[in-house]
């Protein structure tokens, strides 16, 4: 098309006149700068959050049954039989909030308590590795903060309250037992507040569920985590509430969402105001073509064709800067993934580099939003152009 042809040569021949070559570089420059910056930052934001949500799919079960209106899951038999048949790993447990004393010291604190089937124990530190309790008394594990919460170590005994009573002739008496700590561990997950565990009879029988579980978690394969929960749905209705590993943590997955809304809203200031600049440097290339567009109107251009000539002037300058801060931005946060260019302390971390990952999905958002805005800018002065008398702008 003529129009084409003509802004081609506007924008090649404006490299000729200083003033309007250097604004017609700094608008290319500085949307390159802001898409470079923007594609770069999401990257590093989308590495990160795909290292956290990987953390807590690896950590957390992918489905999470809880009981409803009561303490414990009914029909948590048929619920673990019909779930492993679904192919899930399947691990029903016991927890409840109790009360550790430490009667030497008349200490004491809250305790979030967990059964643990064998061959499941938690992890244990250092120094429980290298102390061997033996004793047939009964055993509780304790994590360190736990453990120091109160006053006690490995070895010493811990007086634990449950949240329950029972009737004697003399009224409600606490029930209680005193456990010989033979094991601190530490916690499954950054994330996992339980401070003791006990065995699953011991811990069925402090909290009276009668054999049956508090909750039950599933693992297994990740994509198939909606399915199976829908089959669970199904046939189980309102027996117990089940909850995909989003649901568990959906807070943090929202809060994950929320920053980066946030921080792709922040920086995209900087293609706005990059692209401001695309007001004043075609306002200068107007300025320079004032005569040449008055002869175009003498010869039959309409305001139509004027408006589609500097519309794509202005489309020219913006995918240029587009194109090379995509070039930029995808560039420097491939490398510096592929080579690990910016390393952490792995004593401080949990990874040792700072991870890049890049969506199609949000380079295709940040090209599109570059390229509207860029249109956007160049509207108005485009505009002004096909408004131009052709008699004055030929006399000037």
């Amino acid at each position: 098309m003529i129009e084409s042809r003509i802004a081609r040569r506007y924008l090649w021949a404006a490299r000729r006149q200083a003033h309007t070559a250097f604004l017609s570089l700094i608008s290319i420059l500085g949307l390159a700068l802001g898409v470079a910056a923007l594609l770069f930052s999401i990257a590093l934001l989308s590495g990160l959050q795909g290292q956290i949500k990987g953390r807590l799919i690896a950590e957390s079960p992918q489905l999470l049954v809880e009981p409803v209106g009561r303490n414990t899951i009914e029909r948590a038999n048929e619920i673990v039989t019909f779930a492993k048949k679904l192919g899930m790993d399947v691990r029903p447990y016991t927890a409840g909030i109790a009360w550790g004393g430490n009667e030497a010291k008349g200490v004491g604190r809250p305790l979030r308590v967990r059964s643990y089937a064998p061959g499941e124990e938690p992890a244990q530190d250092a120094r429980s590795l290298r102390t061997r309790i033996r004793t047939d008394e009964p055993q509780i594990f304790l994590t360190r903060d736990a453990a120091a919460g109160i006053g006690l170590d490995l070895g010493d005994r811990v007086t634990i309250v449950a949240p329950r009573s029972r009737l004697t002739p003399f009224g409600p008496v606490p029930v209680w037992k005193k456990y010989r700590i033979t094991r601190i561990a530490q916690p499954t997950s950054d994330t996992e507040s339980v401070d003791a565990w006990l065995n699953e009879p011991d811990a069925a029988n402090f909290f009276a569920t009668g054999g049956k579980p508090t909750a039950i978690e599933m693992f297994g394969n990740l994509n198939r985590a909606d399915a199976v929960q829908t089959a669970l749905v199904s046939k189980f209705g309102n027996a117990a509430q089940f909850k995909t590993w989003r649901e568990i943590n959906r807070p943090l997955v929202l809060a994950l969402r929320l920053e980066k809304i946030v921080m792709f809203a922040t920086i995209s200031l900087v293609i706005f105001v990059a692209a401001l600049n695309l007001v004043s440097s075609l306002s200068m290339l107007i300025l320079e073509k004032r005569p040449s567009v008055g002869v175009l109107r003498t010869i039959g251009a309409t305001n139509r064709s004027i408006l589609s000539v500097f519309m794509q002037v202005g489309l020219g300058i913006g995918l240029t800067g587009t194109i090379l801060g995509n070039v930029v931005g995808i560039g420097v946060a491939w490398a510096a993934n592929r080579y690990h260019l910016i390393p952490l302390p792995r004593d401080i971390y949990f990874i040792s580099y700072l991870p890049f990952a890049l969506d199609v999905e949000d380079v295709v958002i940040v090209n599109v939003i570059t390229i509207s805005l860029s249109l956007i800018a160049t509207w108005y002065p485009a505009r002004i152009a096909s408004r131009l008398d052709p008699i004055t702008a030929i006399q000037e």
